[in-house]
């Protein structure tokens, strides 16, 4: 009977390697292929160990098979909720990404440890098996997952697709059904037929694959690249925005403080001109704000690095900024305008906004293989450099062109921003 037994589960295995190998073939680049070979191998394991169980002789030999069988019991059920997520790009709310991970490799360790505490299996021996509370537990979550995971896909295939959501659904609820009435002692049997019923599911999905296109992978791959685009210009336009909106509201509400100041002086001329600059800032503020809603691409307002950075130093009217270049600036540099002048637009956001600075520096020094950049301000300064939106902008900015950003403060002694972006070599 174990040699038939055996025989029965090497065929099994073949027909699963036999699966993968078929889904690898016919598109071993898709992400989902790869969560569902998981999958398939978590069957491996199981189908295995009862090949194992079944060749054991010896506590050794009958541990390791049941710890063989127990990656399957363990993970299968989170890496079918992860597969049913990533297939239909959808993720169940109050439910963290990690969460069944961590409960699989939580039940995995009690397996592991199970002799200090025999929870898992509160007897183990040649002579049988007894299971504890945490293994219930763990069949409970593989349970959960897998039916929370089938639910996921059977909501999410397209409607025409009938007999294919039938089939899927079917293929998760045989090895449950199965599992269930093998553990309760309904269907009495000297082995684990659970392993059997996720064969025979592996079976069902293949074929609801291949012939009704449940994994069609090459419409998967075309929506995965354009959520991926997608999700790449949101955040751009979204950081664009951001730092617009931020560095002109700032300097605008700076240029009213100080002509509220002046006009207290009675000095109405220089009222005027402090109005007629935050009138102008605010239309160009209004102007790329559209521009960004309108998702057009922002190429780099000035050639010359310099000429950016000066330009957004003389906008600065509540506090002194000055300006020091090293080196010669020139065209070779000019690919870097847009990134720089970007950053030292938020940093300047930043100091007026938060440092209560006296006073600001920027450095420029132009390289033959680089550009540094150093902003520094003379405000409070913080104990914990915490990445908001315009610090984590500067890092993703920095970090696509290739370079490298520091931020340096401390409670009294200022912020600091260092950034070294690399130079295109000359042709």
């Amino acid at each position: 009977m174990q040699m038939i037994l055996s025989f029965v589960y090497i065929l099994v295995i073949g027909a699963v390697l036999f699966s993968m190998a078929a889904l690898l073939f016919r598109g071993r680049e898709m992400v989902c292929n790869r969560i569902y070979f998981v999958c398939q191998g978590m069957v491996v394991l199981w189908c295995a160990s009862q090949i194992l169980l079944n060749c054991a002789r010896t506590p050794g030999e009958l541990y390791a098979a049941y710890l063989i069988g127990n990656i399957g019991i363990c993970f299968i059920g989170s890496f079918w909720f992860f597969f049913s997520e990533t297939y239909t790009g959808r993720q169940l709310k109050g439910l963290k990404k990690w969460g069944p991970a961590a409960l699989s490799v939580f039940f995995f360790l009690a397996v592991l440890t199970n002799p200090l505490h025999r929870l898992y299996y509160v007897q183990f021996s040649m002579e049988g098996v007894t299971h504890g509370p945490l293994f219930f537990a763990n069949v409970a979550v593989t349970y959960l997952f897998t039916i929370m995971g089938s639910v996921l896909l059977y909501r999410n295939v397209e409607r025409q697709q009938r007999l294919a959501r039938s089939l899927v659904a079917a293929s998760v609820l045989l090895p449950v059904v199965l599992n269930a009435l093998y553990l309760s002692g309904i269907i009495k049997a000297s082995f684990d037929i659970t392993p059997l019923g996720f064969a025979i599911s592996i079976v069902l999905v293949l074929f609801a694959t291949f012939k009704y296109r449940f994994i069609d992978l090459k419409k998967e791959l075309a929506i995965t690249n354009e959520k991926l685009l997608l999700e790449q210009e949101r955040n751009r336009i979204a950081q664009q925005v951001h730092d617009t909106a931020g560095h002109t509201l700032t300097m605008i509400q700076s240029y009213l403080k100080l002509a509220r100041i002046e006009a207290g002086k009675d000095d109405q001329e220089t009222v005027k001109t402090y109005l007629e600059e935050a009138g102008t800032l605010t239309a160009k503020g209004i102007r790329e704000l559209r521009e960004s809603i309108n998702m057009l691409r922002q190429e780099a307002e000035y050639e010359l690095v310099t000429q950016g950075v000066t330009q957004l130093a003389n906008q600065v009217r509540e506090i002194p900024v000055e300006v020091t270049v090293r080196g010669e600036d020139g065209n070779r540099y000019s690919h870097l305008s847009k990134v720089i002048y970007d950053t030292v637009r938020e940093s300047i956001t930043n100091t007026l906004k938060y440092a209560s600075a006296s006073k600001m520096d920027i450095i420029v020094r132009f390289r033959e293989t680089e550009v540094e950049v150093v902003i520094a301000d003379d405000g409070k300064g913080c104990e914990t450099i915490h990445d908001n939106n315009g610090l984590k902008g500067i890092r993703e900015r920095i970090r696509a062109a290739g370079g490298t950003v520091q931020f340096v403060s401390g409670v009294g002694e200022g912020f600091m921003t260092r950034v070294k972006l690399p130079v295109k070599k000359k042709k």
